[in-house]
């Protein structure tokens, strides 16, 4: 049985093997326990499980360990399809790695090997975004056009829309107004959506509601197109999925080390 998805978490184990977690193409999170995946013995062999990368993993059915109350799948074969080139040498680029790799094992289900059926999942839409996020990251970085308020919003926006909980970017939460009619509006995160300036005075940030429609209109690809994103609205973006999965925005380590 293969098994195909992103290397998101990866812990050493004994010596030289490694218990990681691939988010698969269902969106759902397998663990497997790799032998000698740490790379080293007489041949220095380098390992392949690189945070970020795309893996390819062969499982015997028959072989399984249970650790720590997971089930581990054991893999027989293994192999990177993928991987990035340029984001382990930028610091905040591997900041902003791991930062999508904390919120994807927040929010990611997991895999449960006695189930019949790894593609039984409404989930399949995180893996795309995960996917693309990290490749077109990588690709800024090759681009020299790495701005790391742009990948994040981008990434949030995209996400946030794929699980079904976006706000509301049409009428005002309180009244109903529409929100293209109104001349101001400010985002509340903790109540998750925006209210207009009638029924909330404040910061005008219209600003920042077209550029959460412009993220998620946009392809990654063409992610040179949205503009004017700043950490201030990245921090708007982080506080309102901590309220959706009720986190608290230090529980993201990385996030602290991104904007220093």
């Amino acid at each position: 049985m293969f098994f195909e998805g992103i290397l998101i978490s990866k812990i050493v184990y004994k010596e030289r093997d490694l218990i990681v977690k691939i988010l698969l193409r269902s969106g759902l999170v397998g663990s497997f326990y790799i032998y000698g995946g740490q790379g080293g013995g007489k041949n220095m062999k380098p390992t392949l499980f690189e945070l970020g990368s795309m893996m390819k993993i062969m499982v015997k059915e028959t072989r399984k360990k249970t650790m720590e109350g997971a089930d581990l799948m054991v893999a027989s074969e293994y192999q990177r399809l993928w991987e990035p080139k340029k984001i382990r040498y930028d610091v905040r680029a591997y900041y902003l790695l791991c930062l999508y790799l904390e919120i994807l094992l927040k929010l990611a289900q997991p895999f449960h090997p006695t189930e019949s059926d790894a593609t039984m999942s409404d989930s399949d839409g995180v893996f795309a975004v995960a996917s693309n996020a990290i490749f077109y990251l990588d690709h800024s970085l090759e681009a020299q056009s790495f701005d790391p308020s742009q990948q994040l919003s981008l990434f949030l926006v995209k996400l946030l829309f794929h699980l079904g909980i976006m706000p509301n970017l049409d009428t005002c939460g309180l009244c109903g107004t529409e929100l293209d009619e109104a001349h101001s509006m400010s985002f509340q995160a903790g109540n998750g959506h925006f209210a207009c300036g009638q029924c909330s005075p404040g910061n005008n940030e219209k600003g920042f509601m077209f550029r959460m429609r412009m993220s998620y209109q946009t392809k990654f690809q063409n992610y040179l197109d949205l503009k004017d994103t700043s950490p201030g609205e990245c921090d708007k973006l982080i506080q309102y999925f901590c309220h959706q999965f009720h986190l608290k925005p230090i529980a993201l380590k990385s996030y602290s080390l991104l904007f220093k």
